[in-house]
């Protein structure tokens, strides 16, 4: 097997991937390709829009909890702490996050559906695929 992509999957799409079946498979299938990076920060987000009513609603019809997303991000995630405090996005000062854990983890791949984030389409060596781009490229 060949070199794992470091990837950093943004909230929306951590969220996107329990909720859509779809996505959830094609993760399945390109996990074992994959080094998956979070931080603490990303983790808090999570674990916030976690208890959002629309997305506990849905995933309840699901049979999964939050605690049920956490337990698999926590097993398929490296942690990472990011040393560096960016400024890069002003729109949305919390995505700034995302990029701080990509930086950290000399990520390949941040995988977002957030607008600011795309916009950028690359941050220093990494690029910015939405999930779709992502996964087609990968399956």
């Amino acid at each position: 097997m060949g070199k794992k992509v470091k990837v950093v999957f943004d909230t929306n799409v951590w969220i996107s991937i329990f909720m859509e079946e779809v996505l959830y498979d094609e993760f399945s299938q390109v996990k074992q390709k994959l080094t998956v990076y979070v931080s603490k920060d990303i983790i808090l987000e999570l674990s916030k829009v976690l208890l959002y009513p629309k997305i506990a609603r849905v995933l309840e019809k699901n049979d999964i909890c939050g605690k049920d997303v956490l337990r698999v991000i926590a097993v398929y995630s490296k942690i990472v702490e990011p040393k560096v405090e960016l400024h890069i996005i002003n729109e949305d000062e919390e995505d700034n996050k995302i990029l701080e854990c990509a930086l950290a983890a000399r990520a390949d791949i941040i995988v977002s559906g957030d607008k600011h984030l795309l916009n950028l389409g690359k941050f220093k060596k990494t690029r910015i695929l939405t999930a779709k781009e992502f996964f087609d490229n990968l399956t």
